[in-house]
């Protein structure tokens, strides 16, 4: 079943006003804002609405998990980990690039609560770090050659009972032109490509049944699979010209319909995908 959108004051806030609405940002932060995203605005039909959409999404369905112990790989920016330590939860963050996941850290009132764990996911040690009952991993999986081996990877840093999420663009959505990952005869010769940031750095897409055949092989189970942002949030075929905040609720409500939609249509109109596992 499709999780619930979140509440339409709180979408409504952050197109106005940025993310800064539910993240911890320091009164300095501003000043770090170069596109907008935490105190600029975005109104539907816009990829800068569905961004806003998605990350209240993600914090909402993590938190809804009541993880103890973090740890999110690739973190970027680490606003979503800097959002869980505000709220007293342990995070650790991971990313390749260390200067500057240290640099945006620094823009929330809760970075020094975050432990910093620099480098390739690849070579950290569960033993080391000890286990988590939460792995995040967002917009990560379709940028790494070996698919398998990465979620293989994540789940041996997970307690017993420890659940993965993750989230990752929907390789079935109809304006998919990359290749999905059945369609990748070679995986090796993409590993010079791999870790790449953005969209630039997409090696391919991934469909649900592929993501379910994908963790079965790293001996994880989807406990859910939930798909988001029809083109009424996301502006895509030409939507974007009617953005504006008097659009709002109507936008929002349409992607409230589609969330009613079978599950095989929702994946064609469906631009992101989210997805909890846990192990088998």
């Amino acid at each position: 079943m499709a999780e619930a959108l979140p509440a339409y004051s709180l979408f409504r806030t952050t197109c106005d006003v940025g993310l800064s609405a539910v993240r911890p940002m320091t009164p300095a932060a501003a000043r770090h804002d170069p596109d907008g995203w935490n105190f600029g605005s975005a109104w539907p039909p816009s990829y800068g609405a569905f961004g806003r959409l998605r990350v209240l999404t993600t914090l909402e369905r993590v938190i809804a998990l009541k993880p103890r112990r973090v740890f999110e790989v690739a973190a970027g920016d680490g606003a979503l980990s800097a959002c869980l330590a505000a709220r007293g939860i342990e995070v650790v963050v991971n990313d390749l690039r260390a200067e500057m996941l240290q640099s945006a850290i620094a823009n929330f009132q809760s970075g020094d609560r975050l432990a910093v764990l620099p480098g390739n996911l690849f070579d950290l040690d569960p033993d080391a770090t000890g286990r988590f009952d939460l792995v995040i991993a967002t917009e990560v999986i379709e940028h790494v050659a070996h698919t398998g081996a990465f979620l293989h990877q994540l789940a041996r840093f997970l307690t017993p009972d420890g659940r993965i999420f993750l989230t990752t663009p929907n390789g079935s959505y109809f304006r998919n032109r990359l290749p999905t990952h059945s369609m990748i005869a070679d995986f090796a010769a993409l590993e010079s490509e791999q870790f790449k940031p953005d969209s630039d750095g997409h090696l391919f897409q991934i469909t649900a049944s592929e993501l379910v055949a994908i963790a079965h092989g790293a001996g994880l189970h989807p406990l859910e699979i939930d798909l988001l942002a029809s083109p009424f949030i996301t502006g895509h075929c030409g939507f974007s010209l009617l953005r504006s905040s008097r659009l709002a609720r109507l936008c929002y409500w349409f992607e409230g319909q589609s969330r009613r939609l079978p599950f095989w249509l929702r994946a064609k109109i469906c631009f992101s995908m989210s997805a909890v596992l846990i192990k088998d």
